[in-house]
């Protein structure tokens, strides 16, 4: 027996219904994914930051340096100096080095 033109018309919606279950049931799964993702994200972020054992204090200084551009002049070496908090949580004097430290 042949379908109707209404059995068709229901038949191409419940095909529609549930083509749109599936793509929501695959938006769910993006969206698991990508909290996933963000998790992991943060937890390598903090593993990385923990590795080089730095307090919550150094590591602001040391963002607020790569912020600002000062960094990449500190690392080339273009004249910048520590200010005096930096120098004592290296446990060195004001403008005093490793190596005159050592000499004393």
């Amino acid at each position: 027996m042949a379908e109707t033109k209404f059995e068709k018309l229901d038949h191409m919606r419940e095909d529609i219904k549930k083509d749109k279950d599936k793509v929501a049931r695959l938006l769910e799964q993006i969206k698991r994914k990508e909290m996933k993702l963000k998790e992991t994200e943060a937890d390598t972020i903090v593993a990385q930051v923990l590795s080089y054992n730095m307090t919550p204090e150094q590591l602001d200084e040391f963002l607020k340096l790569m912020h600002s551009g000062k960094l990449n002049s500190l690392l080339k070496g273009n004249g910048i100096t520590p200010n005096a908090k930096s120098y004592k949580a290296y446990g060195l004097e004001s403008g005093e080095t490793e190596e005159t430290k050592d000499e004393e």
